[in-house]
């Protein structure tokens, strides 16, 4: 049996209602499951997620942290555990379409790229689904955290996670902004991503505008322009 060469890594907290059913669709993959795993972060929940998550023990690594520690330390903490060469974040109130584990590996055999990024639903509180294209040259102002097959012990050699409110635009800021490695895109919805949920981090306007200062202090403008992600517009809301 060949090993896995990508890990999914679910970080979730009081994830309870949606849980199952993000795990439920990184293990219905097309993909041959030797050729991926599935990690899971739970950090420290207080609802009955932990107890979901033992349905999944057969399946899936399921590593429990003692306390909440926050969204990237949580990453982190999954990072160090990741063995395999590439790794696919999930969401715990999000899934994958059936397709996508196959899909970004067939493209990063085929393309060489060490970066590959699909199109996306974004599905709103009522269930509407309204596909997001990223273009033939996508920007870090379109992507988001999940769905994204990245390089492990590239992102490891960057430091993992930041602990900032855009961890993802700053992390992809530090594997793009160089333009040394190389990005494919696979222009087909194949994750889906819930947005409009009143507990989301970015349903907080004062926290989005000061999660945007703060990456500006880390990053010059110069930097930033050329990825969209400036003043003049919101930072990881898509539209």
């Amino acid at each position: 049996m060949s090993e896995p060469t990508v890990t999914v890594l679910v970080c979730t907290f009081n994830d309870e209602r949606t849980i199952a059913y993000a795990l439920g669709s990184a293990l219905a993959q097309t993909a041959p499951p030797s050729s991926y795993r599935v990690l899971v972060v739970d950090d420290g929940s207080t609802d009955a997620t932990a107890r979901i998550l033992d349905r999944f023990r057969d399946r899936a690594e399921i590593v429990h942290l003692p306390a909440n520690v926050g969204l990237t330390a949580a990453c982190n903490a999954g990072l160090e555990r990741i063995r395999t060469p590439s790794f696919v974040r999930l969401d715990g109130d999000d899934r994958f379409e059936p397709e996508l584990i196959a899909a970004l590996l067939a493209t990063r055999a085929s393309s060489k790229a060490e970066i590959v990024v699909t199109d996306r639903f974004e599905q709103s509180m009522t269930g509407r689904l309204r596909r997001f294209e990223l273009g033939d040259r996508p920007r870090i102002s379109q992507l988001i955290a999940a769905g994204a097959l990245l390089p492990t012990d590239a992102v490891r050699s960057l430091g993992g996670y930041r602990n900032l409110f855009w961890e993802e635009f700053d992390l992809y800021m530090r594997l793009l902004g160089g333009g040394t490695r190389t990005i494919a895109h696979i222009a087909r919805p194949l994750y889906v991503y819930r947005v409009e949920r009143p507990d989301q981090m970015t349903a907080d306007d004062e926290a989005v505008r000061l999660g945007w200062q703060e990456l500006r202090e880390l990053w010059p403008p110069e930097a930033l322009a050329p990825h969209a992600l400036m003043s003049d517009g919101v930072p990881g809301r898509a539209g």
